[in-house]
């Protein structure tokens, strides 16, 4: 008889739907908060990526109009990214001119880098294999200005 009564007591309370819905929700809420705090970085990380790039492709196009281009412009230019990025920390500008022969190969013919930061030598071409991943294919005699941020 005991037996019979837990029986029928599991079975009822298995089928006894009362209370789940604020069990449910107990269990779902520490998903939906890190839903949600996590949504407001992964919008804040893209929005960065995003004006960092339009701001990129701003001065590679300003720099692509211009017919000389001396230090001050190109600290212009830092500012000019500094604020469409609404970013003081970290950034600087290069700015090089790559000029390619075929019996020499790529050389720098400038550079010019803002902030105290290294130029970019021609031995720095080599030694970091810009020649084969950041440079285009050009023919001979032809420059490239290449601007980094």
């Amino acid at each position: 008889m005991k037996t019979l009564f837990r029986k029928l007591r599991t079975k009822r309370m298995a089928v006894d739907e009362a209370g789940s819905i604020s069990i449910e929700f107990v269990l779902i809420l520490p998903l939906l908060l890190w839903w949600y705090a996590g949504s407001f970085a992964f919008f804040d990380a893209f929005r960065d990526t995003n004006s960092q790039g339009k701001a990129a492709y701003t001065i590679g196009d300003i720099l692509s109009r211009q017919n000389e281009i001396d230090n001050g412009y190109i600290d212009g230019l830092e500012s000019l990214f500094k604020y469409m990025t609404a970013s003081d920390q970290g950034v600087w500008l290069r700015v090089s001119s790559v000029k390619f022969t075929q019996d020499i190969g790529y050389t720098v013919e400038w550079s010019y880098a803002t902030d105290g930061n290294t130029a970019l030598t021609t031995d720095m071409v080599y030694a970091y294999k810009w020649e084969e991943h950041y440079l285009p294919i050009i023919g001979s005699g032809e420059t490239v200005i290449r601007s980094e941020s």
